[in-house]
């Protein structure tokens, strides 16, 4: 007997489902680094930071006209200067474009007093491997011991970052 016509493979339909479920994780909490959570010491990453004389292109893969490319993640834990660092990939995340221009906001009122530091997958992949980053935007807040005080999945409010900002800061005294 002839197949029907109306017959559909339900193995591509599984496949895509599962695709569909893996992306849609990507940025929930079932996402979240296990190598990194609240409380944990974070590594001493050498991400790129824009040189003098070079392009935005050297450290991250879209101009986001933003200045979170001064500062190494190992130099501010040396320092003990608390910061935020974001890992996100703006070419191709329209989330993590948003989140970028969020943080960005907070930068330009805290940025003399704060570090804030942007680490892109395509940049800095060792680094998100170090960190345990899966999926993407991951905002990480970082008091001065070097340890991550918050842990932001996706969009962040403003409110919520600024908030971290002056929390660190006041327990600067």
């Amino acid at each position: 007997m002839p197949a029907s016509p109306c017959f559909v493979n339900p193995v591509p339909r599984r496949a895509a489902l599962a695709s569909l479920a893996l992306l849609l994780a990507a940025c929930s909490e079932h996402g979240v680094p296990k190598k990194l959570k609240v409380g944990d010491a974070v590594p001493m990453s050498r991400n790129h930071i824009l040189e003098p004389g070079a392009d935005w292109r050297s450290v991250t893969t879209m101009d986001t006209r933003v200045r979170l490319y001064r500062w190494r993640i190992a130099d501010l834990i040396e320092q003990k200067r608390p910061f935020i660092v974001v890992f996100g990939t703006p070419q191709h995340c329209t989330m993590c474009v948003d989140q970028l221009s969020r943080v960005a906001l907070v930068e330009e009122r805290y940025g003399e007093r704060f570090a804030f530091v942007h680490v892109d997958g395509y940049k800095d992949n060792t680094v998100w491997v170090d960190w345990g980053v899966k999926g993407e935007p991951w905002t990480f807040v970082v008091d001065r011991r070097g340890r991550v005080r918050q842990v932001f999945p996706g969009q962040t409010e403003t409110s919520l970052l600024e908030d971290q900002v002056k929390s660190l800061l006041a327990e600067a005294g």
